[in-house]
């Protein structure tokens, strides 16, 4: 007698895995080969969900680009302000600095003074695409020596760039909040109108937010580093917070270096100092 059921059943059909979750497939299975003697494969668990979690999701700042007149002189200033240091292949209008999380350089532009940065995707094409219909502007993505990129225009004029988070060679999530002294701690978006851009950044990079501390302040959830942005600018610009170890240390340095800062002051997060270097380019330092 037939099956009944032999109507019901589809043929196998092969998928591609989800990219991200092979690679960590794959990874675990390689640890399990060079496992010591008396271990097992679900000893893994455990790392592997502390891996989960180290590594960059969408919407993460993978690189941050300091926008400045000057790139001598910023480096000269931050060297002496945050002891910044800078690699040794850099150009006459690029800084790379050593060690920082994230990942951060300098650029010489008259465009703005401002922090450039460049957020993770999981699918490029598709967030360029998201950035199109947005009302942004995005190029077509490019291969770098360092991976595949879109520069991109938001609706309000903002200059970004997307990287293509890549399975095969995971990249690390930086710190939420600074890990040491010079990285970034804090990240705040002033812009002119807060309801676009939590539409444009929601839609393109899946941000969530929830209302912070000041009027029209905006907490955006779960990104490293830590973001928030501010509505009601006249002109749309992106500024760090640096963490340091001693503050007032640090602020006596900005000033001697040529730049200004208010006096520390608590905030229920850091104490803090609202800061500009030698160029007019804003800061705050962040004692956690």
């Amino acid at each position: 007698m037939p099956d009944p059921f032999d109507d019901l059943r589809t043929p196998i059909v092969p998928t591609e895995p989800d990219p991200v979750f092979a690679a960590r497939l794959r990874a675990r299975l390689e640890r399990a080969f060079t496992l010591p003697k008396g271990a097992t494969v679900s000893d893994l668990s455990i790392d592997d969900r502390q891996s989960d979690a180290d590594l960059a999701r969408q919407g993460d700042v993978v690189y941050a680009s300091l926008w400045v007149p000057d790139v001598g002189r910023a480096a000269a200033f931050y060297g002496a302000a945050l002891g910044w240091t800078y690699g040794q292949e850099d150009s006459e209008r690029s800084r790379d600095v050593v060690g920082a999380a994230p990942h951060i350089g300098m650029w010489q532009t008259h465009e703005a003074h401002t922090l450039f940065l460049c957020y993770g995707v999981n699918d490029i094409d598709a967030a360029v695409d998201r950035v199109r219909d947005g009302g942004g502007q995005a190029g077509a993505p490019t291969r770098e020596p360092y991976g595949v990129v879109s520069n991109c225009v938001d609706d309000q004029g903002v200059a970004f760039a997307l990287y293509a988070l890549d399975a095969s060679d995971p990249t690390p999530r930086g710190p939420l909040n600074g890990s040491r002294h010079g990285d970034i701690s804090y990240i705040t978006h002033y812009v002119p109108d807060s309801a676009r851009t939590r539409a444009f950044y929601g839609e393109v990079l899946g941000w969530r937010f929830q209302p912070g501390r000041v009027e029209d302040g905006w907490q955006v959830e779960d990104v490293a580093p830590m973001s928030g942005l501010a509505g009601g600018a006249q002109k749309a610009v992106v500024v760090p917070m640096y963490r340091v170890d001693d503050i007032a240390a640090a602020v006596e340095r900005v000033r001697a270096a040529g730049g200004t800062s208010t006096d520390p002051a608590q905030q229920p997060y850091a104490i803090t100092a609202e800061c500009t270097d030698d160029q007019g380019t804003r800061f705050y330092l962040g004692q956690h």
